[in-house]
């Protein structure tokens, strides 16, 4: 199955993990000294660097894929174990924390890997199918009630624009207030050019795809707006068809 490369370098590194397995040296009982993090074939656990005590994360589980330890939650101290599983379904994350002298999950079941951008929002992803290709689609996660949450999926749009040799096509957005909005175009043709307007006409952010690389934009959208995506084939003597999609996740 082909993939537009939105995130697929996670996807390949992670299926790399599945095949062996995996130590890591961290502070996970914020005690200043490292821990041993193992990930088995059916196991993880985690050994206390200072005292020596042996914590079981899982076991017997038959769909381990990797481990990684960074600060995902605000309600622990220091950093938390977040362990990736590849059951039927694809890849689910689920995130444990260190309090009380044990290690709770302090997490919902996550879709995807866990990822930071670059102002250290939380991300999973899901994987969204059409015409027998796979889109990966970032996923926002919150805290929320003392737990890490999949934001709540708000409003879905999909459709396909075919965009005639010569000739812009425009596809208007309504955002609801209060949401984080992934917008994302995949196309099997060469060359397309995808503009994202604000309300205003502002660019937000202009890429050319084809059938490896998609458009991905992501929106933060306190009050209810229109966004635009253009499609530019102005250029071209050939008609081009772009798949977009469209999640509202309630965010703020």
């Amino acid at each position: 199955m082909q993939k537009c490369a939105i995130i697929c370098g996670i996807f390949l590194v992670s299926s790399l993990s599945f095949m062996s397995g995996k130590t890591i040296r961290a502070d996970l009982t914020n005690d200043k000294v490292d821990d041993i993090i193992r990930l088995g074939m059916k196991i993880v656990t985690v050994q206390d660097g200072a005292s020596g005590k042996l914590h079981t994360i899982a076991v017997g589980e038959e769909f381990l894929a990797d481990i990684s330890v960074d600060d995902y939650f605000s309600g622990t101290k220091g950093n938390e174990l977040a362990v990736l599983t590849l059951p039927d379904k694809g890849f689910l994350t689920e995130v444990y924390g260190y309090r009380n002298k044990r290690f709770i999950k302090v997490s919902e079941t996550l879709p995807g890997e866990l990822t930071f951008d670059e102002e250290l929002r939380l991300f999973g992803y899901s994987a969204h199918e059409w015409d027998r290709h796979e889109v990966l689609i970032y996923w926002p996660i919150i805290e929320l009630e003392g737990y890490l949450k999949a934001a709540p999926l708000a409003q879905f749009a999909e459709t396909t624009l075919v965009v005639d040799r010569k000739k812009t096509g425009e596809f208007k957005i309504a955002l609801l207030g209060g949401t984080f909005t992934m917008v994302v175009a995949a196309t099997l043709d060469k060359d397309v050019i995808v503009f994202l307007l604000d309300d205003d006409g502002t660019l937000i952010k202009q890429t050319k795809i084809d059938s490896r690389i998609g458009f991905f934009g992501r929106i933060i959208t306190e009050k209810a707006k229109t966004i635009t995506l253009n499609i530019d084939n102005s250029q071209s003597d050939k008609t081009k068809t772009v798949h977009i999609i469209v999640k509202q996740y309630l965010y703020l």
